[in-house]
């Protein structure tokens, strides 16, 4: 009988790996186990790509802006950019691009956290 240090694990594969996780994961949710482990896995350019931010158009910002119920100087503040930059934006001047469209991208699938930002005076 071979010792517990001469026993070689297999690799397990990724699905292996995953409904091992969720196994795990249930038995926490349910108290039958009290500790988990927690490993993270880097994601690389190998092996992910981020989808690009979408374009925004002059109409799609200002409908953004009116659901989030806020001025172009309020808005220009929780984007953190200046007022005329969503002035520009709205008149079809320039287009946001960059980390503004991933911004406005974010704001648009969660106002909410737009919004925290946001405080009466």
């Amino acid at each position: 009988m071979k010792s517990k240090s001469q026993r070689v694990r297999r690799q397990q594969t990724l699905g292996e790996e995953i409904i091992e996780g969720l196994t795990e994961a249930l038995a926490f949710e349910r108290g039958e186990k009290t500790r988990a482990v927690v490993r993270r896995v880097p994601v690389t350019a190998k092996k992910a790509a981020a989808q690009p931010a979408p374009d925004f158009t002059r109409q799609r910002v200002a409908k953004l802006r009116k659901q989030l119920g806020v001025s172009q100087p309020v808005f220009a503040q929780v984007l953190n950019v200046s007022p005329e930059t969503v002035k520009a934006w709205e008149q079809g001047k320039n287009a946001p691009g960059g980390p503004a469209a991933r911004l406005l991208e974010i704001a648009e699938s969660h106002p909410e956290v737009v919004l925290a930002s946001v405080r009466a005076r």
